[in-house]
Formats: structure tokens, sequence, C-alpha cells
């Protein structure tokens, strides 16, 4: 009878965890923009204007973004939150991924995130971004790392600190 409610007991420590996991993954929202495409007003490689829009998260913020299948040269983005540049990409050809960029945590609320494609001399490129464009992805919402590590953890050893000395006290009496 104590294994089978020792055995309930960590089915429910399990249960828990579990739970403690999917509502903290639930957190995250990804958030697709595009296909754009931008026509570059000015000459020279770094392209303007750039793609911008606006995020709400409530700290969480990845970036990434999906080169178009119809480039004709290399292009690479630089990634901005509020105006301030927080990453850039390698040189990516027609249809290649940059890969997650973390560019936060943020400030909960809602931020501007803006996109400005770079070229280099290849493929139809002779010295000036005529346009570029693609689709990105921003991961918005909780930062997991963050609330994991305030307060929970503490908290759940804790009670598995006792409650694993209430079941040792139980079989000693």
């Amino acid at each position: 009878m104590k294994t089978g409610a020792f055995g309930r007991f960590m089915s429910a420590i399990v249960v828990a965890i579990a739970c403690l996991g999917s509502a903290a993954a639930q957190a995250q929202t990804a958030i697709g923009f595009g296909p754009f495409s931008i026509n570059c007003t000015g000459v020279g490689q770094v392209c303007t204007p750039p793609f911008s829009t606006s995020v709400a998260t409530t700290g969480l913020l990845q970036l990434s973004y999906t080169a178009s299948p119809g480039h004709c040269s290399d292009v690479r983005v630089r990634f901005f939150v509020d105006g301030v540049e927080r990453g850039v990409t390698a040189f990516l050809t027609a249809g290649q991924s940059s890969g997650a960029f973390d560019v936060g945590p943020v400030t909960p609320g809602t931020h501007t995130i803006s996109l400005q494609g770079e070229g280099r001399v290849s493929g139809c490129n002779a010295g000036t971004l005529a346009n570029w464009g693609g689709t990105a992805q921003a991961i918005v919402g909780q930062d997991i790392a963050a609330a994991a590590a305030v307060p929970a953890p503490g908290i759940l050893a804790t009670a598995l600190f006792f409650l694993l000395g209430a079941f040792a006290f139980r079989r000693w009496r």
C-alpha cells in the first residue's frame, strides 16, 4: 500500500512538472510577415526604406528572415528593434533562411521591428541593390528562461523536499 501511495505521489509530481512546462511553451507565439518586396530608393548596397512592422510581446523577441526565391543576388538583413540594430544575417542566396536571432529581451509592450536589406556584387547586382524581399518571422511572448528562473524551481524543490520527508517520517513511525 505504501508503494502504491508513493507511486501515485510521483505520478502527480510528473504531471505537475509537465503542466508547468506546457504552460510555459504556450506562452510563445510565432508571427509571420510577408512575403514582402522592397524597392530601394537610393544608390549603393544598403536599401532604403527598410521593411517595418510592429509586434507586441511580454519580453521574448526572436527574429528570422528567409530570402525571396526570386532574388538574383545575395542579400543580408539587419534587424532593428525600436530603431536600434540588434543583429545581422550572413549574406543569403535566393530562398536561404537566416535562422532565429534572439534580439530580446525587450520590455513588455509593442515594439517596432525593421529589416534593412544590404546587397553585394553578385548575380544581377553590379554595385547597387535595386530591390529585395522575402518573409520574416517573429517569435514573441514570455521569456521561458527568465520565467523559469524566478521562483518556480525553488518552490517545486522545496515542496518535493517536504513531501519526500513526510513519506520518510511516515515509514519510521
